[in-house]
């Protein structure tokens, strides 16, 4: 089984090496337009940024603004239409020809130019006055996005100048899901009349070992909430970055079960006008829902009662995450997740899957319309087609007796690999990367 895996798992990576090398197929990920839809259909999102552009009109106007990853262009539209003189769109994907226009179609060409490169690679001799750009990721950082606007900032912003977002606050909370403790644990109580109980350890190790993407439910908010990192755009830098550690005190407003402990982010464009970008369950819908870490066992907490914790982001070398949470009162909670990124944001392995495969059949289109629709991609996957789909099915296969075999550790690095060679177009929808 694990041999015959890794084996397909070979041959889907050399699939995809032959047609993707470096940043080439990294990059492209963020042309497929189903990135961007998710992006400008969040109101919540889209919003902010135009309310913080256009109601600070006395900072745009006249002004040299650079967008950094402006995908489709809609915040330096914003920027042009709140009185800019100049902007420059800054987008390394092949998405930047058709931002460009979408720019022209707008009468916008005479003020905004698209710069199809990286933003290390930009020179702007003369400065700028205001960096725009939508940089945030899943836990805020997740991403690794913040580097690029950090550097440009040193390089290239004017002693006054100004950023927006100016800082962003990772925030913390105490979560209750009874139904889903329900769904996912006390169901193996209960199997068509049998006692599963013993497979509960098994469920809780793969599915709560770490910390995953959520659209929570705001009736499940239990805790007063908590600053654990704030962090000034203008005076932050890589050094501070690569450590977070923070001291976690959380109140209970109701007695209950905490199930977890979850995290979102707000953005704060500071100006004449202050715009806040609220990413928690309360405000509503947001693209990057929350982030949700659930214990191992239910922490029963009364109405007053406060749980004392520590929290640990660490960079890696590879610019992943190793990140600990350790909860000392009112119990012992330890939780510890190595090497997160995006692409470990899922905490259902076997659907993250399921959910892979039904981005082949419904996005590639399996068989002869398949083969044809990945004409139409432009991602270099119609000349490896067949074979793409099949090693797929392999892959599938394997992993689906790797979880009867209990080998969770084939099974996360099949999903890991899986996922970063075939999954990135359609993956980034949902993980949104942003391109600089």
């Amino acid at each position: 089984g694990p041999r015959r895996l890794a084996v397909a798992l070979s041959a889907l990576l050399l699939t995809a090496d032959a047609h993707q090398s470096g940043n080439e197929g990294y990059l492209d990920g963020y042309a497929y337009i189903g990135i961007h839809e998710e992006m400008l259909k969040d109101s919540l999102r889209t919003n902010a940024y135009r309310d913080a552009i256009l109601k600070n009109k006395d900072i745009f106007a006249d002004a040299i603004v650079v967008d950094i990853g402006c995908g489709t262009g809609i915040l330096s539209l914003f920027a042009a239409e709140a009185g800019a003189k100049q902007v420059y769109c800054i987008e390394a994907s092949s998405l930047a020809s058709t931002a460009q226009e979408i720019i022209t179609v707008n009468g916008m060409g005479d003020k905004i130019e698209v710069l199809n490169m990286l933003a290390e690679d930009v020179k702007l001799p003369g400065g700028c006055d205001v960096i725009v750009s939508e940089w945030m990721g899943y836990f805020l950082l997740y991403e690794n996005m913040l580097d690029p606007v950090l550097e440009f900032r040193d390089k290239w912003l004017r002693q006054d100048g100004i950023i927006f977002p100016s800082s962003v606050t990772l925030m913390a909370g105490l979560y209750s899901d009874p139904d889903l403790w329900a769904q996912r644990v006390e169901f193996w109580d209960n199997v068509e009349g049998f006692d599963f109980s013993p497979l509960k350890d098994m469920v809780i190790e793969e599915q709560f070992k770490w910390p995953e993407r959520q659209h929570l439910d705001r009736r499940g908010m239990i805790s007063t909430s908590q600053v654990v990192k704030s962090i000034d755009v203008y005076e932050a830098t890589r050094e501070t970055l690569k450590s977070i550690r923070s001291e976690i005190y959380l109140t209970s407003r109701r007695d209950c079960n905490a199930h977890g402990i979850s995290f979102w982010f707000e953005a704060i464009f500071e100006g004449i006008h202050t715009e806040v970008l609220d990413t928690s369950p309360t405000p509503g819908y947001n693209h990057w829902s929350q982030v949700i870490w659930y214990f191992d066992t239910p922490l029963q907490i009364k109405r007053g009662e406060a749980i004392s914790a520590y929290l640990s982001m660490e960079t890696t070398g590879s610019g992943a995450f190793d990140v600990e949470f350790y909860a000392t009162k009112p119990a012992v909670i330890y939780k510890s997740a190595q090497g997160q990124n995006p692409d470990t944001i899922y905490q259902n392995l076997y659907e993250r899957m399921v959910w892979e495969r039904h981005f082949v059949a419904t996005h590639l289109m399996m068989g002869k319309e398949g083969r044809k629709g990945a004409e139409g991609l432009g991602y270099g996957m119609a000349r490896g087609f067949d074979h793409f789909t099949a090693i797929y099915e392999e892959v599938l296969k394997e992993v689906s007796k790797g979880i009867s075999e209990g080998v969770y550790g084939v099974i996360l690095l099949s999903l890991f690999l899986f996922g970063s060679a075939t999954g990135r177009c359609y993956l980034v929808r949902t993980v949104k990367r942003k391109a600089s």
